[in-house]
């Protein structure tokens, strides 16, 4: 079993050499189906993903977009059980070398238990965990059992205060995910992103991603250009879109596996440094 530490770094190097920010392609577990997961992390990685974010649905999941809510409804309606979730992740870590991340909220881990949802990482072998609903003050008991496994817990910051923000990058690792509410004017977003991007920087060597979702390769390319700390970006709405449309029409039961590589494709294109 590799370091997971390693395999995060290892990607992180390589796209540094490659001038390339990293693209983190988000998707949420369970639809349409388990079964489909791995077919569908597999199409993202052609399409040109660096690492791919599962999600474990959650019927009241906070800040997510509308599309995850639907989906992670469907989901649970379909039957997704986390213990059934772990068997599908242990397939998808034997079908690729991505790292893969595991999204979960506090309320499913702690319903199935932290031990068991540790366990589960380690066999699953998972990269890294990111819980949005878990504070600093809260995370010890899971932190330090995600330490035992070597899973590190990505540290999720907002603008804050500097002492906040060194509590929190502190207690993570593997990178740190930066939330920051977009602007319509993305001359002012970029010039607010890069003032937090280096606030961040100077007190952690871990790589920095932008942890919103991104909808636009426009966008992207200009993050890329200008934003200039950032080494990775996530994306999850639009491709969770393009599955729910494909089961709205008339070949429900086939994944849109060729329009998600396009998709992917076209963020991934936007995020090289030298185009």
């Amino acid at each position: 079993m590799e370091n997971k530490n390693t395999r995060l770094q290892r990607t992180f190097e390589e796209m540094k050499r490659e001038e390339k920010k990293a693209l983190i392609a988000y998707i949420t577990a369970g639809y349409p189906d388990l079964q489909s997961l791995s077919d569908i992390a597999q199409a993202l990685e052609n399409g040109g993903a660096d690492m791919v974010q599962v999600g474990i649905p959650f019927l009241d999941p906070v800040g997510d977009a509308p599309i995850v809510q639907v989906l992670s409804k469907s989901a649970i309606e379909s039957g997704f059980t986390v213990e059934k979730f772990f068997q599908a992740l242990k397939e998808l870590r034997m079908s690729t070398t991505l790292p893969l991340l595991l999204r979960a909220y506090y309320t499913t881990i702690f319903g199935y238990g932290e031990d068991r949802f540790v366990q589960g990482c380690k066999e699953a072998d998972i990269d890294a965990v990111v819980v949005p609903d878990l504070p600093l003050e809260e995370n010890g008991t899971l932190k330090l059992k995600l330490d035992t496994v070597g899973v590190p817990l990505i540290p999720i910051v907002v603008p804050a205060p500097m002492e906040r923000i060194k509590a929190i990058v502190r207690s993570g690792g593997g990178f740190v995910y930066l939330l920051m509410a977009p602007s319509e004017n993305q001359g002012a977003f970029v010039d607010q992103l890069n003032t937090f991007t280096k606030q961040v920087k100077q007190i952690t060597d871990l790589p920095v991603c932008l942890g919103i979702e991104l909808r636009d390769p426009a966008l992207a390319k200009q993050l890329t250009k200008n934003a200039h700390n950032i080494d990775g970006i996530l994306i999850g709405d639009v491709l969770m879109e393009t599955l729910q449309k494909a089961s709205d029409n008339k070949n429900p039961g086939q994944l849109p596996t060729e329009e998600l590589e396009r998709v992917v494709e076209d963020f991934s294109i936007s995020l090289v440094l030298r185009r």
